[in-house]
């Protein structure tokens, strides 16, 4: 049994995982480095009291014997310090991803009036991904998974799942064909079909957070 547990949003009476792009990207991370972990699956709805003294109520978080840690930032940069093998290091420049989360959530939220603008932004982040991956691909590491894969894998799923069933927004491989590319090679990694909740669950998800 392995000792490192990780703390994730799920259904524990079900023992299904659910839809955080966060905790997806330890699990990557885990995956990806070939780490022994157990997964501890968070019901949203009836947090464990302890989890607001670890976290403030996050997830994911790691336990090991004594030693806790919340965040995935912190998580994984923990991760590569402690089994360097396969480096996950990346070398991608933060304004080539900073901002495609945040674009996303506000393209999903967005008003009628903000719609446009958003739409826009949104793209732009799009276009910065899609010239990065077109000179450097097919992942963000070259020709293996990273750091930023294992971030931004997750919230390429949740954006391009989101955006296409409540916007009608589709991601164009004509336009995109290097993302287009992407996403079918990470949806074909072991590491992706170890941690894949499902489409479905990432809608059910943002429509919880008022996504219309």
């Amino acid at each position: 049994m392995a000792s490192l547990k990780v703390y994730v949003k799920g259904d524990p009476a079900t023992n299904t995982l659910l839809d955080c792009p966060f905790c997806h990207r330890v699990l990557l991370t885990l995956e990806a480095k070939n780490v022994p972990y157990e997964k501890e699956y968070i019901d949203f709805a009836n947090k464990p009291a302890w989890l607001q003294e670890k976290s403030g109520g996050k997830v994911p978080v790691i336990n090991d014997g004594d030693f806790w840690l919340p965040d995935s930032d912190k998580i994984v940069e923990w991760l590569e310090q402690q089994h360097p093998q396969p480096s996950m290091a990346s070398s991608v420049p933060a304004d080539v991803t900073g901002g495609f989360f945040g674009a996303f959530k506000g393209l999903l939220m967005a008003s009628a009036e903000e719609a446009a603008d958003k739409k826009a932004a949104f793209l732009g982040e799009l276009a910065k991904v899609e010239a990065y991956l077109a000179a450097h691909g097919p992942f963000f590491g070259g020709d293996k998974l990273d750091a930023t894969d294992a971030s931004m894998a997750p919230k390429m799923y949740h954006a391009l799942t989101a955006l296409g069933h409540f916007k009608g927004l589709e991601l164009d491989p004509s336009k995109f064909p290097a993302m287009a590319k992407y996403t079918a090679l990470m949806k074909a990694q072991p590491a992706w079909k170890a941690t894949d909740y499902g489409k479905e669950a990432v809608v059910r998800g943002w429509a919880a957070h008022g996504a219309h």
